[in-house]
């Protein structure tokens, strides 16, 4: 892997929230944009970073070339008949990548690694980030069932919006993201264009634009060991369009998007500010899977504030999401956490199945 795609590599020192995109092809794999050409169309749609998660395929990293203008995070998307999940972080090849990283797409896995968990268990211990994609999206749904969750770190959430069935298998990967959350996983929720071509470039497909959807992560600095631990904290929101913040004040400390606010009593103040919703707009705050405070965004800008009670006793998180006038999720972020944290009492996928 090229030295100037190096996980610790700073593309920018400073602090902030930075845009990016978690799912995309090239023509390492089924792309139709070779890894600069992606390059420039990221860097056009306005990001920081993108993951380049090829089918069983690494090859894209070296051919980005010296400057590919922004930060490409390694990654490879695992493509088994039983699901799709993506690897971030490795910073080359690596042992259990042998019977895998073959280009050959939709494979059965053999040789050391026969499950999915038998995989996120040795990258997980590598200090990599699994995540699972498109877990309802059919014919591409996630099938294996035995799938321990403890290894997963993030799940796609919002997959490709211009495809026509993500109408239905977004909203239900969100209603799986908040029962994972209900059962005290603290599971990342980001999105992933899956980008393979522009809209119009094949007739048949709707195609993809890079970066919708967007997700912002907060790092330290503009890295890739950076933006690998604001995803595993969940400093992350995703958006179709608006910018937001989210914060909550208690016992005069400041909390911001993933953080945990410990065992804590007394009162909690909730504070957003929204920027580029559509007019009409909706902000709600979301309460252990149920709407707490909801308001009308009657600007392109807006503010809201709320207060709740914090129980020590009890777990409990909250978030922020946005909506059109249409009733659709334009902007979502990860939980502010409270309370105890979670025990979970099951760990396999199966076992949060309706």
């Amino acid at each position: 892997m090229a030295s100037d795609l190096s996980i610790t590599k700073v593309f920018n020192p400073a602090p902030g929230w930075y845009q990016g995109d978690f799912h995309a092809h090239t023509t390492a794999s089924d792309g139709h944009h070779s890894p600069p050409e992606f390059a420039r169309l990221a860097v056009e749609q306005g990001l920081d970073f993108i993951a380049v998660t090829d089918h069983n395929s690494i090859a894209a990293f070296s051919q980005f070339g010296e400057d590919p203008g922004l930060l490409i995070l390694p990654g490879v998307e695992i493509t088994l008949k039983e699901g799709h999940w993506n690897v971030f972080g490795m910073p080359g090849w690596q042992e259990w990548m042998e019977n895998i990283c073959t280009g050959e797409i939709r494979l059965t896995l053999s040789g050391g690694y026969r499950t999915t968990t038998q995989v996120m268990r040795q990258t997980a211990a590598q200090g990599l980030l699994n995540s699972i994609n498109h877990p309802i999206l059919k014919p591409w749904e996630w099938r294996d069932g035995l799938t321990d969750l403890r290894y997963v770190d993030c799940l796609e959430i919002w997959n490709d919006p211009l495809w026509p069935d993500n109408a239905q298998a977004n909203p239900q990967a969100v209603e799986m993201w908040t029962k994972w959350l209900n059962a005290g996983y603290r599971i990342t929720a980001i999105g992933g264009s899956d980008f393979h071509f522009l809209p119009g470039e094949l007739s048949r497909y709707p195609g993809e634009l890079p970066g919708l959807p967007s997700t912002y992560v907060y790092a330290s600095q503009l890295s890739s060991a950076a933006i690998l631990t604001g995803l595993k904290r969940g400093r992350v929101y995703l958006s179709m369009g608006p910018r937001v913040s989210f914060k909550a004040k208690a016992q005069g400390k400041a909390f911001d998007i993933g953080a945990d606010m410990g065992q804590i009593s007394g009162e909690i103040e909730f504070s957003a500010n929204i920027s580029g919703a559509n007019q009409n707009s909706t902000a709600r705050i979301i309460k252990n899977g149920e709407t707490i405070y909801q308001r009308q965004v009657e600007e392109v800008a807006g503010q809201l504030h709320f207060q709740d009670q914090a129980d020590p006793s009890i777990s409990q998180w909250y978030r922020l999401e946005v909506l059109n006038q249409e009733g659709q999720v334009t902007a979502i972020t990860n939980p502010i956490f409270s309370g105890p944290p979670g025990d979970p009492p099951h760990q396999k996928y199966e076992d949060y199945l309706d």
